[in-house]
């Protein structure tokens, strides 16, 4: 065991020499050596490049331009809405034993710039105008279903009317079903009477009646209340009009009226057109043709034919007409050739 200790003691290595120098070398680098860091550290480290383009996402998102909205339907076309009831009587049967028929139907009126849908003879009829004396002379007659006009060269249909529906297109704004006038724009007419009268004139020539009925129609347009007022006012200036201030009409409601002498019709002379509007929004209530002399025996201030404004309004909706209805068919009138 002895000499096994001392073979290992004399293999011992030498004991290095110590070198100064490379020493404080090896030291100086070791301090210059990156410590390491915490693990969250580390984490922070990796990720950050991932966080930055994050961001740079986010601002490209919201510093960016919108890009363009897909682009919307144009707004509905607004129409000028108009629903009327009128009614008319004629003088028909025997000259010897005449009598009254009643006419009596609706019209709706849709009108834009360049178009006009029509709706007439809605929820129409002809029939004996009164029981008590009409009806029993159709009685009498045997309850024919077509009956002769007095003084004309037609027969007029007893019972319902058939409803037709017109569709056009118009340049500029038609006045009515009747009238050829069409302004291209309702916005310049003016809003003074007098002036209002001269750009009527223009349309209509200087004929007292023929303004005075442009003026009531344009009155159940879609103007201005200014411009409804000064048409009601130019009503008042015509030659032979008369202003019949407050009246009572219909279920008890109370307008202004203006009347103004009316040429002879087929079958009636000594006849006024009375227009009634409200005090409050300057629409018409009521027109009505009105005799001042007893004819065909019927009695004086006896209305003869009348037009109610039911609906005087503009909307944004297509117009509404009965889907069993051709459009542009032929109109079935109530009177017919013999």
């Amino acid at each position: 065991m002895e000499d096994i200790l001392k073979d290992l003691a004399q293999a011992k290595p030498p004991t290095p020499e110590v070198d100064s120098e490379r020493m404080e070398r090896d030291l100086a680098r070791i301090i210059t050596l990156p410590r390491e860091r915490p693990v969250r550290k580390q984490l922070v480290r990796r990720f950050a490049p991932l966080v930055v383009i994050g961001a740079v996402i986010v601002l490209a998102v919201v510093l960016l331009p919108a890009p363009p909205q897909p682009v919307q339907p144009a707004a509905p076309p607004k129409w000028w809405h108009v629903l009327t009831r009128q009614w008319s009587v004629m003088i028909v049967g025997d000259p010897a034993k005449p009598y009254a028929a009643y006419f009596d139907s609706k019209t709706e009126r849709w009108l834009a710039t360049n178009q006009q849908v029509t709706v007439v003879q809605k929820d129409g009829a002809v029939r004996a105008f009164s029981l008590e004396r009409d009806g029993k002379a159709w009685e009498e007659a045997g309850r024919p279903e077509t009956v002769p006009q007095v003084g004309g060269n037609h027969l007029v249909r007893i019972g319902p009317m058939k409803p037709a529906v017109q569709r056009t297109s118009v340049s500029g704004f038609q006045m009515s079903l009747h009238s050829q006038a069409r302004f291209d724009s309702l916005d310049s007419l003016p809003a003074d009477p007098q002036e209002l009268r001269k750009a009527l004139e223009t349309v209509v020539g200087k004929d007292a009646y023929r303004i005075g009925s442009l003026a009531m129609e344009l009155m159940s347009s879609n103007v201005r209340d200014d411009q409804r007022r000064a048409a009601f006012e130019l009503l008042k200036t015509l030659d032979g009009a008369r202003f019949l201030g407050e009246v009572t009409v219909l279920d008890e409601r109370k307008g202004l009226a203006v009347a103004i002498a009316a040429p002879p019709t087929f079958q009636f002379t000594d006849v006024e057109t009375q227009l009634v509007m409200s005090p409050e929004t300057g629409l018409p209530i009521l027109k009505r043709d009105v005799l001042t002399t007893p004819q065909h025996g019927l009695p004086t201030q006896m209305t003869i034919s009348q037009e109610e404004y039911l609906l005087l309004e503009q909307v944004d909706f297509d117009p509404i007409v009965p889907q069993d209805v051709p459009v542009n068919g032929e109109v079935e009138s109530p009177i017919i050739e013999r």
